[in-house]
């Protein structure tokens, strides 16, 4: 989903949308690392998870980061 920019676009308002539980935790703190890893190959794990580790993070965090979608607004 998130390589088609119109389901991506339409993931990002879900979720910053201030009705969705997560977005403020989302926006103020995850939503660059989310992105970024959402769009590295799969190939690149390993070498994201590296990257991830020298700012204190890993991949499995930052894959339990991303807000899971549901409501009637999305």
């Amino acid at each position: 989903m998130w390589k088609h920019p119109r389901l991506r676009e339409r993931l990002l308002r879900h979720w910053t949308d201030p009705r969705h539980p997560y977005s403020h935790r989302f926006q103020e703190k995850y939503r660059e690392v989310v992105e970024m890893v959402l769009s590295r190959p799969p190939s690149d794990d390993d070498a994201l998870d590296a990257e991830l580790r020298e700012r204190d993070l890993s991949l499995r965090v930052v894959v339990r980061e991303i807000p899971p979608v549901f409501g009637s607004f999305y």
